[in-house]
């Protein structure tokens, strides 16, 4: 049976050098260690493995608090691979070709996105404001005049 112990140095150089999790886990199989995506989290987590997840990466793409049942839609998920691609990182084939017709409609329409939390929807396409809505979503924090609207506390 193969060992399931994680090589710690294996792992974090092939993450510093920009290899994929799953990358990683595809390595440790060719050498006969299985491990699993949670592993290599956890190790990061519970700070084994010094990478950083870029987790300051999905506030970016995502500029609001996001309920439970809002946090995978759809929206949320574009925006954030948006993101990755903003910051150059890797993005799967099969997401970039989703992303690119994703970027296609909004820029066709003229449309961002905004988030109603008190919606079922959540995410609304709304018209960009010219010289206002500068990426991919309407400035939660900025009014139609251009105006900043005060952050609640």
């Amino acid at each position: 049976m193969p060992a399931a112990k994680l090589d710690v140095q294996l792992t974090e150089r092939m993450l510093q050098a920009g290899a994929t999790q799953a990358e990683v886990i595809a390595e440790h199989a060719r050498r006969n260690i299985q491990i699993s995506q949670p592993t290599i989290s956890t190790a990061i987590k519970d700070g084994r493995i010094k990478y950083s997840t870029n987790r300051g990466l999905t506030r970016m793409g995502v500029p609001w608090k996001l309920l439970p049942e809002h946090r995978h839609l759809s929206p949320a998920r574009m925006l954030r691979i948006q993101a990755r691609h903003d910051q150059g990182l890797p993005i799967s084939e099969t997401l970039e070709r989703q992303r690119e017709r994703w970027i296609a409609g909004l820029m066709l329409d003229n449309t961002v996105i905004h988030y109603d939390p008190t919606t079922r929807e959540g995410f609304w396409r709304f018209p960009r404001r010219e010289g206002i809505d500068t990426w991919y979503v309407r400035e939660p924090w900025i009014d139609d005049d251009g105006n900043p609207i005060p952050r609640p506390a």
